[in-house]
């Protein structure tokens, strides 16, 4: 094996230790800080005795055993937490096992540390994910509203003047843009790259009367356009995008459904025969 991926390998089982250690729980994490705590003082108390102590932190030869374990404690702890008061210090092998204790204990700590921040990142992604398409929502239902506005305007003026200018014929086809975009929208409110918010049921049946209401609303429309005479098929553009729309609905319609995790069929029912009611009003001009 090459020194090159002898060194690839380390380091994919570094990093996979380190996911392995990230992912235990913050008492698990704390419990092994405790336990390297209490295996370095055992250490410490350990190299009182050996030697006559030549090697142990100064100033515990003095002590009794029950003192120099429990100061051996205490200074294990207090070189976990890197503080350092000085009134006892290492010598000989001892400040090797400190030198060690160090790393274990800061390695721990980052790592606790480190979990503790992704965790409130993690936290506070979540919250602006949800406060973003909560914005996505009122916005996709506040825009339906706007083209049925429109198609109320559009309607009141055929009903009118039986023909339409040039001005609402733009309108129109602005409308139809415009709804095609928040229909493409509508899936991502269940199922998307961060995979971190889904509309709850109250929000979704608000969604479907929304767009039941637009496309009933643009159904009528398209009655009173029939029923004054006024050549809606004629017009290119606008009916290319009625077109677009069309197919929008019709592919947007099973996935919303599909990915929805509320049992309410008859609302995705109703919208698939008004998207049918529309396509049948323009077959001649759906591929």
């Amino acid at each position: 094996m090459t020194p090159a991926r002898r060194n690839h390998r380390m380091y994919r089982r570094h990093v996979k230790a380190m996911e392995v250690l990230s992912s235990l729980p913050y008492s698990t994490l704390f419990g092994i800080w405790l336990l390297l705590a209490l295996f370095f003082a055992t250490a410490y108390f350990g190299l009182t005795y050996a030697n006559g102590g030549a090697h142990a932190p100064t100033g515990m030869q003095d002590f009794t055993m029950i003192e120099r374990f429990f100061n051996s404690l205490y200074f294990s702890i207090i070189t976990a937490t890197s503080t350092g008061y000085g009134d006892i210090t290492p010598q000989g092998f001892s400040k090797v096992l400190a030198s060690l204790q160090s790393i274990s204990a800061l390695l721990v700590f980052a790592i606790f540390v480190t979990k503790l921040v992704s965790h409130h990142q993690e936290i506070t992604l979540t919250e602006v994910h949800r406060l973003t398409f909560e914005d996505v929502f009122h916005n996709t239902r506040e825009g339906m509203f706007i083209c049925r506005k429109d198609f109320d305007h559009i309607i009141e003026v055929a009903q009118q003047e039986g023909a339409l200018t040039e001005h609402l014929w733009k309108n129109l086809t602005s409308a139809y843009r415009h709804l095609q975009t928040l229909f493409e929208e509508i899936p991502d409110f269940y199922q998307n790259e961060m995979h971190r918010y889904t509309i709850d049921e109250k929000r979704e049946q608000l969604l479907l009367e929304a767009a039941h209401r637009t496309l009933h609303r643009l159904n009528t429309m398209l009655d009173v356009f029939s029923k004054k005479g006024i050549d809606w098929e004629g017009h290119a553009e606008s009916v290319k995008e009625l077109q677009v729309l069309v197919e929008i609905v019709a592919k947007v319609t099973p996935l919303w459904h599909e990915r929805s995790p509320y049992e309410d069929p008859e609302a995705f029912a109703d919208i698939v025969q008004l998207k049918e009611s529309m396509h049948s009003k323009m077959s001649e001009y759906v591929v």
